[in-house]
């Protein structure tokens, strides 16, 4: 399922949300100007390393954040804007826009230290926004439970054993 939009309204121009989709479409288009050699380079210096924030985590600790910034092919980042649209700006409205970067920030920096937790010698990087992106979901079901969304199904069913057609 993807979000298309919700029926649930804002007081104020969603200022930090569209700052963040920006800034995260930007670092994109950085990312797709580098040649492989320098975005794995970007990545090392950029992304959360796990097996990195585990032996240097005041050298590390900035990848927290920055990784947020990241993403790894258009599909990724696509996705990851569409819902930061639909949802973030309830969210911002809600918590007002210096509190909802904050939230936004401490939510991906969070799932970052879930992701280093349960791999912390992975030399494998993590990156995206979906962490941050996931705590700003939470935040909408608990605050606006009731609030339709407009969504598209994205896909197809293989496979439907036991289909009844009357």
């Amino acid at each position: 399922m993807f979000p298309l939009y919700d029926e649930n309204p804002t007081r104020i121009t969603p200022y930090f949300t569209y700052g963040l989709i920006g800034m995260n479409v930007l670092v994109f288009f950085h990312e797709l100007s580098l040649s492989n050699l320098q975005l794995e380079q970007f990545f090392q210096l950029y992304a959360v390393i796990p097996h990195e924030l585990t032996t240097n985590l005041i050298g590390e600790w900035t990848t927290l954040f920055t990784s947020q910034f990241l993403h790894g092919g258009w599909w990724h980042l696509i996705s990851n804007m569409v819902y930061l649209w639909v949802f973030g700006n309830n969210i911002e409205d809600r918590l007002g826009h210096f509190k909802y970067l904050c939230f936004y920030l401490a939510c991906g920096a969070l799932a970052a230290l879930c992701q280093w937790f349960i791999s912390i010698y992975s030399n494998i990087p993590s990156l995206g926004a979906s962490g941050a992106i996931s705590g700003v979901l939470g935040a909408y079901l608990i605050w606006f439970p009731q609030a339709r969304i407009t969504t598209v199904f994205l896909g197809y069913f293989d496979y439907l054993p036991n289909l009844i057609i009357s």
